[in-house]
């Protein structure tokens, strides 16, 4: 056999690496459609629109943090499938309950005029169906890592992917503007909700019988997740969003769109490494520590490892070239896009190696550790926004400032998650009681 067939079956021969290749294959797709579409966007919408959708977007990653209070995030922990499709149940409950009551509050109080967003005034009651779409997309898709239905996985993503920027595209094309970017946005999130719904086993869920009593148990059993896990997940995304809404505030949407068409180049890298390795890591991780450390301490490295060679290959690659290429491939209107690349370089090389060993704070259940990690990030990240301000006559370094902020706090994170894993690995107590890597203990014991 070659060197390189025999190198390619022990590659291959890693669970991890077999699981992450099938779910890279969906990310590496979506990206494609992604990127074939992209220039045609560009060239349908204005950078000021562009930033309007990226500060609908903002608000709505902020909401998403309490669709389902976070519930959806245990779903792959309990070793009992009861327990998860009770938890599956009470996080598609939340989604419908607080998606209405998003859409009565956003009505009554007319949002976007009360807060004078630029560019959607009049719109904002989309928001209320994209939290729908977006809720129960995350919802199934952590019930499909549960069961490790990564082709389910692969294929709704690229269908949500695609649905979004063919809409968008098609909407550009009828009518350009604001409402077509938000109407597609919405369509992406729906049309990948059904594609869960077609692909993932639902016979292992319809397996299973509501019960009232055991519905109330879990809620209570994982209470620590809407208590601890949201606030973290809120903080997390507050700390993210916050530069756009600075952006927008200093500078202007224009400003706000050149740094979201930047983050989106970006994240076909990160989304195609990140992302991916963070699913696969979320669903091996909990089997890994009720087994072995030994094993699991060893994946934490090996994990580590790969993502830093892979996250400084790819955005490396993509740093070197866009400046060149994004005045060709986005059209004369985005060439200051390639500055904001470079700026924003450091960040999301941290984002692919850090992001996917956080899942150590949930398999763990070291929320509070969390929470003390999300606060660290945030406050540096406020605190690059402040440095940020004096450089408001240059919307270039502020972000680099922000950039430089927010990787020293995913860094900070990214080593609590070590922390935890090797506190838990040397405190016997635990290390005997499997059931605490099930789903039943807390960090400290509380």
């Amino acid at each position: 056999m070659p060197p390189f067939l025999r190198w390619k079956e022990r590659l291959f021969a890693n669970h991890f690496i077999r699981s992450l290749s099938v779910v890279m294959a969906g990310t590496a797709l979506s990206n494609v459609l992604i990127i074939v579409t992209t220039p045609v966007l560009t060239r349908l919408y204005t950078p000021e629109e562009f930033g309007s959708l990226s500060v609908f977007l903002s608000i709505l990653y902020t909401l998403t943090i309490i669709t389902s209070l976070r519930y959806e995030t245990a779903i792959p922990i309990p070793k009992k499938d009861d327990d998860a499709f009770h938890l599956f149940i009470l996080s598609a409950g939340l989604v419908v309950v607080v998606s209405a009551l998003a859409c009565i509050t956003i009505l009554l109080l007319q949002f976007a005029d009360v807060f004078q967003i630029p560019g959607v005034q009049g719109h904002m009651w989309i928001l209320s169906l994209s939290l729908f779409g977006i809720g129960m997309f995350q919802v199934l898709n952590c019930w499909a890592l549960r069961t490790e239905e990564y082709s389910a996985v692969s294929k709704s993503k690229v269908m949500m992917n695609g649905g979004q920027v063919l809409s968008q595209v098609l909407l550009g094309f009828i009518h350009p503007g604001v409402l077509s970017l938000l109407v597609g946005e919405v369509a992406g999130r729906i049309t990948g909700t059904f594609a869960y719904l077609k692909t993932v086993n639902m016979e292992r869920l319809r397996s299973h019988k509501f019960n009232a009593r055991k519905m109330k148990e879990v809620m209570v059993r994982y209470k620590s997740f809407p208590l601890l896990s949201s606030w973290s997940a809120l903080i997390n995304s507050l700390g993210s969003q916050a530069p756009v809404f600075f952006l927008v505030a200093i500078f202007d949407t224009k400003t706000a769109g050149f740094f979201f068409l930047a983050q989106k180049v970006l994240t076909v890298p990160e989304g195609l490494l990140g992302f991916s390795a963070s699913q696969v890591y979320l669903s091996q991780a909990a089997q890994k520590a009720r087994q072995s450390y030994e094993q699991f301490h060893a994946f934490f490295w090996g994990i580590v490892f790969k993502m830093t060679v892979m996250g400084v290959i790819a955005i490396g690659a993509v740093t070197l070239v866009a400046p060149l290429l994004i005045e060709i491939v986005f059209g004369e209107a985005w060439k200051e896009t390639g500055v904001y690349i470079q700026a924003l370089a450091i960040l999301y090389i941290t984002k692919i190696i850090i992001n996917p060993i956080t899942a150590n704070f949930y398999v763990f259940e070291a929320l509070k550790t969390q929470i003390a990690g999300e606060i660290i990030r945030f406050f540096l990240i406020l605190l690059s926004i402040i440095i940020a301000i004096q450089s408001k006559e240059d919307p270039v370094m502020a972000i680099l400032w922000i950039s430089i902020g927010s990787s020293i706090g995913y860094c900070c994170i990214g080593f609590l998650s070590w922390y935890v894993m090797k506190r838990h690995t040397f405190m016997s107590p635990i290390m005997s009681n499997p059931e605490v890597l099930s789903g039943r203990g807390d960090e400290g014991g509380v």
